[in-house]
């Protein structure tokens, strides 16, 4: 078996409607994504901030699960907050907030609308 800090974790998000899914590492980084052929009558700029906001809940629940592995295997709770996991206490007011914030703006980047 591997060791948990070589072990790749990941978390899935699903929108309220299901019509998107996104899944993550506990560094951020997407690694499966699927959505709906119908989410894009919602527009470019929709579809981006709900994939965001779906990242950043994946990540923070990746986080708190690599929290979780690497405490089961005996790593003491200051190294666990050096790393930046969170308490699990702490994932569900994250998480809450994401949910209060509602749907990000869409990352601004290169494209334009003409």
């Amino acid at each position: 078996m591997t060791e948990p800090a070589r072990q790749v974790v990941t978390a899935t998000s699903t929108n309220a409607a299901r019509s998107i899914t996104v899944t993550c590492t506990d560094a951020g980084a997407i690694t499966e994504l699927h959505f709906e052929p119908a989410v894009y009558g919602h527009g470019a700029r929709s579809l981006a901030a709900e994939i965001l906001r779906l990242s950043q809940r994946s990540t923070l629940l990746a986080k708190a699960r690599r929290r979780q592995l690497l405490a089961d295997a005996g790593l003491a709770p200051v190294l666990l907050d050096r790393l930046g996991l969170p308490f699990p206490e702490a994932v569900d007011a994250q998480l809450a907030a994401l949910e209060d914030q509602g749907t990000p703006e869409a990352p601004r980047g290169w494209v334009r609308a003409i």
